[in-house]
C-alpha cells in the first residue's frame, strides 16, 4: 500500500523523445526545512523519461541533498546533522551523526564536528564532503547578535574519521553581510543571537586541479579556493568586498547579477552552473527589489582562471519562463544537454502571493527540462494546495542517474500505484 502522503506528479508536458533517458532523483518533504526539524513525508524520489515517479525511498528525518557516489551508491544529506549513504536496492550502508548536534549514534557513527549541511559529494580519492560550521564572536556585538557563524569545508571517512575541516575565516571577507544576515535562521537552528554571514549551500571539487568551488547564499557568490584552502576567486556581484580582496573578483560578463543563488555544478564543456534564485534582487546599500520584481533563473559561465573573468554562456528563466524559487532549488546537465531545473521552493500564501523568509507559505515544486535552445520538453508540478501555512511539498536540488544505473534501482523502495 502506497503512503497517502507520498508526492503526485502532475505532468503539464513531456515530449518522452526529446528528454534524455535515464532518471532524475530529487528529495521531496512535507516540511519548510528553513525552520523545522520534523516532517510528516521524506523520501527521495526518481522521475523516468516518461514522466512517472518510478520509486522512492522514504526517511524518518528532513532531507536536503542526493547524489550518485563514485561507487554507485547513493548519499543523502539531511537537515539536521545526519547524513547516510544507500545502495540501489534502498539497503542503509552508512550514517552519519554530528557530535555536535548528537550525543549518540545508534544506528550509525559519530563524526567529530558541529553540523555538515546542505551539500554532499564523494571526491576523487574516495573521501566525502560537505560543509560544516564555526561559529565565532563578533569583535563588535549588535543589539540582535553576539556570534557570527561561518561555514568550513569538512571531509571524512567513512569509518567516520575526520580528515580535516578547513576554516574560510581566514580567506573570506567576514565583514560582508547581505540583507539576510539577520540572526533568524541560526536561532530557528539552536544557535540564538548569532547572524548568518554566508549560508553555505553547496561544494564541490573542480576535476581539473582539486580546488573547491562553495555556493555562498548570503554573499550572492560563487567562490573557489585551492585545494589547501586558499581563495583563488570569487564570482558574483562586485560590492562590498574590503581592499585585499579585489584582485580576487572575477570581471563579470552577464546580462544581469546573480543573488541567493544554489547549486553549482560543471556542464560537460566545463562552464559552471548554478540556480540564480535571485531572491531580495540586491545587495546592500541597494533596497530589496519588490517582491514582483524578484525572479529566478539558470545560468551558465564561461571561466577563465587566467583572465580573472566570468562570461554568461547560457541562461534560462525570468517571468513567464521559470517561477520564482525563493529557496533551495538546482539544475542539472543531461547527456544530450538538456537542462533539468527544480523550482523546489515555491511558497505561497493562501491568497497565491509569493511568501518570504521564514518561507511560512505552503510549499510546491515545478520540474522543468529544456532543451540548449531552451525548448521546453518536461513540466511538471508536486503541490498540496490544501495544506496549513509552513507545509505543502519541498525538495532540493536535481541528481541524473544513467539508464543502466537506474534499471538497477530496486527492491523494497519500488513504488507501485496500481
Amino acid at each position: 500500500m502506497t503512503n497517502p502522503m507520498q508526492p503526485d506528479l502532475k505532468i503539464l508536458a513531456c515530449d518522452t523523445e526529446r528528454r534524455s533517458p535515464g532518471v532524475v532523483l530529487l528529495t521531496v518533504g512535507r516540511s519548510t526545512r528553513a525552520i523545522r526539524k520534523t516532517s510528516e513525508f521524506e523520501a527521495v524520489i526518481a522521475i523516468t523519461q516518461d514522466g512517472k515517479i518510478a520509486w522512492q525511498r522514504e526517511f524518518d528525518f528532513c532531507l536536503m541533498d542526493v547524489r550518485r557516489s563514485r561507487q554507485d551508491t547513493i548519499l543523502i544529506m539531511g537537515t539536521g546533522g545526519i547524513a547516510c549513504e544507500i545502495d540501489h536496492e534502498g539497503n542503509m550502508l552508512h550514517k552519519w551523526y554530528c557530535r555536535g548536534l548528537h550525543d549518540s549514534a545508534p544506528d550509525g557513527v559519530l563524526v567529530d564536528t558541529l553540523k555538515f549541511h546542505h551539500s554532499i559529494c564523494e571526491l576523487e580519492d574516495g573521501t566525502l564532503c560537505s560543509l560544516s560550521l564555526e561559529q565565532k564572536p563578533l569583535a563588535e556585538p549588535d543589539e540582535l547578535a553576539d556570534y557570527v557563524m561561518l561555514d568550513t569545508i569538512f571531509i571524512w571517512n567513512r569509518d567516520g574519521s575526520v580528515v580535516k575541516e578547513m576554516s574560510l575565516a581566514d580567506v573570506c571577507d567576514i565583514e560582508r553581510y547581505s540583507h539576510d544576515s539577520h540572526p533568524i535562521y541560526y536561532q530557528n537552528q539552536g544557535w540564538p543571537r548569532t547572524k548568518d554571514w554566508s549560508h553555505g549551500n553547496c561544494v564541490i571539487q573542480d576535476p581539473k586541479d582539486k580546488g573547491f568551488l562553495m555556493s555562498f547564499r548570503h554573499q550572492d557568490s560563487v567562490t573557489k579556493v585551492t585545494e589547501d584552502g586558499q581563495l583563488q576567486w570569487i564570482m558574483g556581484i562586485d560590492r562590498g568586498y574590503r581592499p585585499q580582496f579585489q584582485d580576487k573578483l572575477l570581471k563579470m560578463e552577464w546580462e544581469r547579477p546573480f543573488y541567493h543563488q544554489h547549486d553549482i555544478s560543471f556542464t560537460q564543456n566545463g562552464d559552471v552552473m548554478i540556480f540564480d534564485n535571485g531572491t531580495r534582487g540586491a545587495f546592500p546599500p541597494d533596497p530589496i527589489v519588490a517582491p514582483e520584481e524578484q525572479e529566478s533563473f539558470a545560468l551558465c559561465f564561461d571561466v577563465d582562471e587566467e583572465a580573472m573573468t566570468a562570461k554568461e554562456t547560457w541562461r534560462y528563466g525570468g517571468h513567464g519562463v521559470l517561477p520564482f524559487s525563493l529557496y533551495v532549488s538546482g539544475v542539472c546537465e543531461m547527456p544530450n544537454g538538456n537542462k533539468f531545473i527544480a523550482c523546489s521552493g515555491l511558497k505561497h500564501d493562501k491568497e497565491g502571493k509569493v511568501a518570504f523568509i521564514p518561507p511560512q507559505g505552503v510549499g510546491a515544486i515545478e520540474l522543468i527540462e529544456v532543451t540548449p535552445e531552451g525548448e521546453r520538453v518536461f513540466h511538471a508540478r508536486i503541490e498540496a494546495p490544501e495544506d496549513p501555512i509552513e507545509k505543502g511539498w519541498n525538495g532540493f536540488r536535481p541528481e541524473y542517474v544513467a539508464p543502466d544505473l537506474a534499471d538497477r534501482l530496486a527492491g523494497p523502495w519500488l513504488r507501485d500505484d496500481s
